[in-house]
């Protein structure tokens, strides 16, 4: 059996005229169409990334200084905190 030797072909529909890519040009359009496709995939793990590298930031720099903070108020009396055990 021989195997089929037909070319793959990108097929573009417009406006009820059709074209057909073949050759280099077949290659070109799907390089350009793997590039495009590269491009959105890196984007999307760029922005992923920073939101990742934000939250990790927020979490080692902003909580502690918060914690620290609070525990500066509470020594200074500048947080009031009020425990009543008689209430009921």
């Amino acid at each position: 059996m021989r195997p089929d030797e037909r070319e793959t072909v990108i097929v573009i529909d417009r406006h009820g005229q059709t074209t057909e890519l073949r050759g280099w040009r077949r290659w070109l359009a799907a390089g350009a169409g793997y590039l495009v496709a590269v491009l959105v995939a890196m984007a999307g793990l760029a922005l992923l990334l920073g939101l990742a590298v934000t939250f990790a930031m927020v979490m080692v720099v902003a909580v502690p200084l918060a914690i620290v903070l609070a525990l500066i108020a509470y020594a200074t009396g500048y947080l009031k905190v009020d425990v009543r055990r008689d209430r009921f």
